[in-house]
Formats: structure tokens, C-alpha cells, sequence
């Protein structure tokens, strides 16, 4: 997780860049890098391979994910398009972090983990 969300920190940092050059040509590239990254991180979040799962399969997820990627994917030379993944990204993030606490406080308690 730690590579993922590190590449994504980096792509991060250059779309706010690009967009506020408003240099769509350079963004879109690192936009669909981004949008990869993404799904890669849903999936490892889930502890689901991406080539044999769909993200419908998928139990920890940001609300109307599909619709939001499909937005995304659709539109990655938008600046709205950006934010959207961003969100997405912080959203998965607290989920993946809040399971994570969870779990760690059930192992604790000798609870068996789910």
C-alpha cells in the first residue's frame, strides 16, 4: 500500500501543477496513470486480484464508485475530473485505514479476524 499511495502522492502533486497551468496535454498522461493507480489500490485494499475480480466484487469502497470512475475515466483531461479521483482516493484510504484499526483492535481482544 505504502508504494501505491507514494506514486500516487507524486502523480498528485504534478496534476495540481499541470491543472493550475491549465495544461491538459501534460495532465492527461499522468491522469490515466492515475486512474490505474486507483484501481490497483481498490483491489489491494480488498485483497482482490484485479484480473480476476471485478469492482462490483469489491466490499470497501467509496459510494458510487463506478459512476465516479466511469466520470473519470470518461472525462481525464478535466480539472473536475482530477478532483473526483482525488476524492476517491482519500476515501479509499480512510476506508482501507479504518478496516485496518478495526481488525487490529479485534486481534487484540482474541477476537478471530474476519
Amino acid at each position: 500500500m505504502e508504494k501505491i499511495l507514494s506514486d500516487w502522492n507524486h502523480y498528485n502533486s504534478e496534476l495540481r501543477h499541470h491543472f493550475t497551468n491549465r495544461d491538459r496535454d501534460q495532465a492527461l498522461p499522468i491522469m490515466n496513470k492515475a486512474i490505474e493507480l486507483f484501481k490497483q489500490f481498490l483491489f489491494a485494499t480488498n485483497g482482490m486480484n484485479q484480473e480476476l475480480h471485478s469492482i462490483e466484487e469489491c466490499k470497501l469502497k467509496p459510494v458510487n464508485v463506478l459512476e465516479r470512475l466511469e466520470f473519470v475515466t470518461s472525462r481525464p483531461g478535466l480539472f473536475q475530473s482530477y478532483k473526483q479521483l482525488a476524492e476517491l482516493f482519500a476515501e479509499q484510504e480512510k476506508q482501507y485505514a479504518r478496516k485496518t484499526a478495526l481488525n487490529h483492535a479485534k486481534n487484540k481482544e482474541g477476537v478471530p479476524k474476519v
